[in-house]
């Protein structure tokens, strides 16, 4: 469970404009119910009788009829009628049709791949119970022993958080200089001069690490790991000026993951692993091969598979021009305990 407490703080290259989804009313045939007789005594006597002209009398005319005609009255208000419930059902059934929404991320400006489907990002707020829970779980028995070195990339160390579910009440900040990392254990304690990267040993806290020790950026409050890629702007430490952040969707993407990007995994609160989603940083990408090596923290919380470059490697794929990646390694077939990819995240120039 990745989760983020910050205290403060798109757009790509090849971007589809989205192709506008319309929903298709049923055709209505009317014609036949407009097609009225306006005076049904016009019609020739079925008979065949002609009635012979007589010259006109002179005796006065007698007043005009003003009954109405009772056939034509029925049958116009039948009409009438009809017509009005056949509207009113279509009206009904707009109301109530399925519609078929994007998420909103989907709709954010510089999105990559925005106009196929995407997962939306779930957010799911820990209550009482959970994290309770949450805090239990950091007595272990822990994968690798909590705060224990995984491996480091570009100098950015990982470090273990016990098991995944586990959540501490402590924040890290980081020297963007050295690296030097200070841990927060009371509320409110924030050392001078450093860069707030997280709750410790999250995934969330290496990856704003990640990005504040490599690329002097850093990006701002997010519930959960998931909800990164919904982030407009980040900041540049240097100046502080805001950076605009675009995003590709996963399978639908036309830009391929690059060295730098930030890996988001989609949300499901069903399950506990996966409740708050993931974020990795992308440190290398072999688009002959066909995948892309990911830096870490509390995917697994097991050491690195290279513990001087990355932590594991994950299946890319590209199916005419569009990239789609699977939380699979290159050598295998499945991954039971994986979670599902829903984009990568990234500055603009």
């Amino acid at each position: 469970m990745d989760l983020d407490t910050t205290p403060g703080a798109g757009e790509d290259d090849g971007v589809d404009s989205k192709a506008p989804i319309t929903s298709r009313m049923p055709e209505l045939e009317l014609s036949g119910l407009l097609n009225l007789d306006e005076d049904r005594h016009s019609a020739p006597d079925p008979t065949g009788f002609t009635p012979t002209m007589t010259e006109p009398t002179a005796t006065p005319p007698s007043p005009p009829d003003r009954r109405p005609n009772q056939g034509f009255s029925r049958r116009r208000l039948a009409t009438i009628l009809l017509l009005t419930g056949v509207l009113a059902g279509v009206l009904v059934w707009i109301a109530n049709r399925d519609e078929v929404t994007t998420p909103a991320v989907a709709r954010l400006p510089h999105t990559d791949g925005a106009e196929l489907f995407a997962p939306p990002s779930v957010i799911e707020t820990l209550d009482l119970e959970r994290f309770h829970a949450a805090q239990r779980a950091c007595e272990g028995p822990c994968v690798t022993a909590f705060g224990a070195p995984l491996g480091r990339a570009d100098g950015v160390e990982s470090r273990s958080n016990c098991v995944s579910t586990c959540v501490r009440l402590e924040s890290s900040f980081v020297d963007p200089d050295t690296g030097q990392l200070q841990i927060a254990r009371t509320a409110g304690e924030r050392p001078e001069r450093l860069e707030y990267a997280g709750l410790t040993y999250q995934c969330v806290e290496y990856a704003r690490r990640w990005w504040i020790q490599t690329l002097g950026l850093t990006f701002g409050d997010v519930p959960t790991a998931a909800d990164i890629l919904a982030l407009t702007e980040g900041r540049r430490l240097s100046d502080q000026a805001v950076i605009p952040l675009g995003r590709s969707l996963n399978g639908s993407a036309r830009r391929a993951p690059r060295r730098g990007d930030l890996l988001i995994y989609a949300a499901d609160p069903s399950d506990p692993e996966w409740r708050a989603g993931h974020v990795a940083v992308v440190v290398e990408t072999d688009l002959e091969q066909g995948w892309v090596a990911l830096a870490e923290q509390n995917y697994d919380n097991r050491p690195w598979s290279d513990p001087e470059h990355y932590a594991r490697r994950i299946r890319l794929w590209r199916v005419g021009e569009r990239y789609t990646l699977l939380d699979i390694a290159p050598d295998q077939t499945e991954n039971p305990d994986g979670g599902r990819i829903a984009g990568w995240i990234y500055p603009r120039p």
